[in-house]
């Protein structure tokens, strides 16, 4: 079991915090924090260090970006039925339809809706 006061490179845990737990919940600590072969102390501040790296900013982006993802995965969807119509029109008639422009320039402004999110996932997710 690791020590509680001793932290990695000879630094120690100087402050001390007190709360108090249900006999439930005391019984659930113990348990895990045997299970990862740890004090009390020290799987509790693992654990909350995790939880803080998951939520940074005080704020879960999971469902935001999640919606974000999912309402650019139904227009990239749109966009290819509708490329694979004028596709079949152009092969059938050997003339490219007007309205492919159209359909490519909107393809493009969801590309850079696609890269934006990238862009702020990976900063989330830092």
């Amino acid at each position: 079991m690791q020590r509680r006061s001793q932290l990695g490179g000879g630094r120690r845990r100087d402050r001390e915090m007190r709360f108090r737990v249900s006999d439930q919940e005391y019984t659930e600590i113990r348990a895990a924090a045997q299970r990862a072969g740890a004090a009390y102390g020290t799987f509790i501040v693992h654990t909350v260090q995790a939880a803080t790296r998951q939520q940074r900013f005080g704020y879960q982006p999971t469902a935001e970006l999640c919606e974000e993802l999912r309402g650019i995965a139904r227009q990239l969807n749109r966009i290819g039925v509708n490329l694979n119509q004028l596709a079949r029109i152009a092969n059938a008639t050997g003339q490219v339809p007007g309205e492919l422009l159209a359909a490519l320039s909107y393809l493009e402004n969801v590309l850079r809706r696609v890269d934006a999110s990238s862009v702020e996932i990976g900063r989330l997710l830092r």
